[in-house]
């Protein structure tokens, strides 16, 4: 395909106009144009000479106008002509000063110097917009394609793909541009955003790889405003524009636009779940939130569910107007455990990449749980654990008024003796019950299991040892515990006040069931009363989450990201000796949401965005095996299993991620594992929003670029629109030299010829 070439070749500071089709010339230093007008000089001097002699009739003069006249025609023929060149001297000199380019698709009009060619080529998601037969992408591999073809003898290329993880495709400068050619049909654009910094970084050591002074940066990008307005890399830009002209080295900066304005798109921005860990037979609810990022209303648009690779449901979202979201739901069921990809897919439009987004949902048959009793007894609902082993396998449903279905939880309950010598692997979530201390094997047992995405919910009690518990679960803000433990409030004896819970808002997902229900329902959360809780004191910028607080404010229930897992601390007990919780029916709801909830690290693993690894852990006998990955290209890579730092697992872990899509790892024996992971698009790069030249020369008040612009979208620039730049200050500096010692010579002449014998 040859596509014809329609770019614009106005750059504001700079004056370009067509000599002939292909032909342009400027100036780089417009402004030392105005020395041009001291051409006139020589002429001013030239008349103001002609007007100093009076005429005056002298009768002895007669005889010598008639010798006058026969040498007049030659001696004005003379002073013409050097007026005529020392004008042109002061002329050529301020056009040099001007530093005057010529500049053509073809053959260059002036010989110059090598050039070292940056073809830097924008390799983010909205590239992959397809708005005719070809992607935008495909139109910049076509432009830096015959760039190369019609480079000049000598030059040398190098490539950079931009994006969030920025790539030196070809570093060292190569002459061979034929092979340049074939490394740019390889390229693929990723599905991720763009680092700027990164991406200026990239292009300035793709830069300092060449010692010719001369380059040309050409960056071939839809210029969009996600990727080019980024106020936290301003610093890092900044640092990396300025070696794109240090040691004096000249770099032309062309942008090439190959966007265009008032682009349609729909995008699904969002898929979530509103449990966090599903098992077999359990019905569970996908949202998926999907936004029209077009500037004009979206005709009625399709949302389709498909689990596995079949299609289930869809849903039609009708009237969506520009710039809104709009949110449709499915309830489903899975019949099988193992891993299982749900897709909500949208009717495709241009931009096909972010039309559908995906979830992994490991399935178990039911959810193992342990609980540890620090306080165990023979008699019925006196052990610490024995509320909390009720509310997780309840006999029935329903009871709650929330209509959650019957637990798929399955406890076993254990003292607090048998905790070290259990292999928690065989567990989603652990329960820690009023636990009187712990002792540092217990603890590093706990910190592993955590690095392997386990959960566990720490509930404490009239037995918990403050001090052992500050000193090696909390360890200053470094442990496990996301809280210090500051002492007890309230009267165990039921003597003081009791206080009840400030729900905040029901916002937390522990709670969050809650939200919409009757009043009734409510109640049976927000009437419980405790009489004696421990003060619980989060570090400074914590980012741990408090999910129920007591109405004096203190929290009592945090949840906080250990590791690759999940711990939950309780304020208060498990049991019924510090509070009336568990004589209310909101209590199995919310003690199933907490064990979910510190399971859910171990499932939440398997779904990332684009640029993000992929993580997985395994028992210790994994290390050192290979697995295989099938990344959504159908390429398969091999990732070697690695220790955890402590020796108690062995890791999966995969970086590049460039792709959205489905990845599925395979390992052999001994472990014989399958994982599936999700990989989705960032948001951001749905949004087809553009920035403007006039935005971008401010958001880079320091780089001198001149952006070029495709007229149509199926247009792919060539170097009719990159014209080549020939420099002419160099030749008109040797010119003026020259006409300075022609002048010499002439006024020598002249003078020695009208001299008198």
């Amino acid at each position: 395909m040859d596509p014809s070439p329609a770019l614009s070749l106005w750059n504001g500071p700079a004056l370009f106009w067509a000599v002939a089709p292909v032909w342009a010339l400027g100036f780089a230093n417009s402004i030392m144009l105005w020395g041009a007008a001291g051409a006139s000089l020589p002429i001013l001097i030239h008349l103001l000479n002609r007007r100093r002699f009076k005429r005056v009739r002298w009768a002895a003069m007669q005889f010598l106008l008639a010798a006058v006249k026969k040498n007049q025609r030659r001696i004005q023929l003379e002073q013409l002509l050097l007026l005529a060149v020392r004008t042109l001297i002061v002329l050529l000199a301020a056009l040099a000063m001007a530093k005057p380019f010529l500049e053509s698709s073809g053959l260059p009009l002036v010989a110059g110097q090598r050039t070292h060619l940056i073809l830097a080529l924008d390799g983010s998601m909205s590239m992959t917009y397809q708005p005719a037969e070809s992607t935008r992408f495909d139109q910049a591999k076509a432009a830096a394609r015959q760039l190369l073809k019609e480079a000049r003898p000598g030059d040398v290329a190098s490539v950079v793909l931009l994006g969030a993880s920025p790539r030196i495709v070809v570093g060292e400068p190569s002459p061979r541009l034929d092979e340049v050619a074939r490394e740019i049909d390889d390229l693929q654009a990723t599905h991720g955003g763009t680092d700027l910094a990164a991406s200026f970084d990239a292009i300035a050591r793709a830069m300092d790889a060449s010692t010719i002074s001369q380059k040309q940066l050409i960056i071939l990008t839809d210029l969009q405003a996600s990727s080019w307005r980024q106020p936290a890399a301003a610093e890092g830009v900044k640092v990396a524009l300025a070696k794109l002209s240090r040691d004096g080295r000249s770099t032309r900066s062309v942008v090439v636009d190959l966007g265009k304005e008032n682009t349609a798109n729909r995008a699904v921005v969002d898929l979530d779940l509103n449990t966090q860990v599903v098992t077999v037979g359990t019905p569970f609810t996908v949202r998926a939130t999907a936004r029209n990022f077009s500037t004009i209303p979206a005709d009625s648009t399709r949302a389709r569910l498909v689990v596995d690779g079949q299609f289930v449901n869809e849903r039609v979202i009708e009237s969506w107007p520009s710039g809104e979201e709009a949110v449709v739901a499915f309830t489903h069921t899975l019949v099988t455990p193992g891993d299982h990809v749900v897709e909500v897919r949208l009717d495709e439009d241009p931009l096909v990449v972010d039309d559908r987004r995906r979830l992994v949902i490991p399935t178990r048959e039911v959810v193992q749980v342990l609980l540890v009793d620090g306080d165990a007894k023979a008699e019925p609902f006196q052990s610490e654990t024995d509320y909390l082993a009720e509310a997780l396998a309840p006999a029935s449903a329903g009871a709650s008024g929330l209509n959650e279905p019957v637990s798929a939880i399955r406890v076993e309950v254990v003292s607090e003796s048998q905790l070290a010598g259990r292999d928690l692997s065989r567990y989603d979530a652990i329960a820690v019950c009023n636990v009187a201390q712990f002792t540092e094997r217990e603890v590093t047992i706990l910190e592993s299991y955590l690095r392997q995405g386990g959960g566990v919910a720490i509930f404490l009690g009239n037995q918990t040892l403050t001090d052992n518990a500050n000193r090696l679960l909390f360890a200053d803000g470094k442990g496990l515990l996301p809280a210090e433990i500051v002492g007890v409030v309230g009267d165990e004896t039921r003597r003081g006040e009791p206080v009840g819970f400030n729900t905040l808002g029901l916002r937390h997902p522990i709670v969050a069931p809650f939200a919409g229900a009757s009043e009734s329902v409510i109640a049976g959360l927000t009437g419980v009363r405790t009489w004696r809780y421990y003060q619980l004191k989060l570090p400074e910028d914590s980012p741990a989450r408090v999910a129920l607080a007591f109405e004096t404010g203190d929290p009592a229930l945090i949840e906080i990201d250990r590791h690759r897992g999940k711990v939950i601390l309780s304020a208060t007990t498990a049991d019924a000796d510090w509070t009336t919780w568990p004589l209310h029916p909101s209590y199995p709801p919310v003690m199933e949401q907490i064990l979910l909830q510190a399971a859910s690290g171990r499932f939440a693993a398997r779904n990332a965005a684009v640029g993000q690894p992929l993580d997985q852990t395994y028992p210790p006998s994994g290390s050192g095996l290979d697995a295989r990955l099938t990344r959504p290209d159908e390429e398969v890579v091999t990732v070697r299993l690695r220790d955890d730092p402590d020796g108690a697992a062995s890791l999966f872990r995969y970086e590049n991620t460039d792709l959205s899509g489905v990845y599925q790892a395979r390992i052999g024996p001994p472990l014989a594992a399958e994982a599936s992971f999700a990989v989705n698009p960032p948001p951001a790069e749905s949004d087809p929003a553009r920035i403007s030249e006039a935005d971008l020369r401010a958001e880079f008040p320091g780089w001198d670029f001149r952006v070029v612009t495709s007229s149509k979208a199926s247009d792919s620039p060539t170097t009719s629109a990159l014209a080549r730049q020939g420099e002419l200050h160099r030749p008109l500096l040797w010119a003026v030299l020259a006409l300075l010692l022609f002048e010499s010579v002439l006024a020598w002449w002249f003078g020695y010829h009208t001299a008198p014998a």
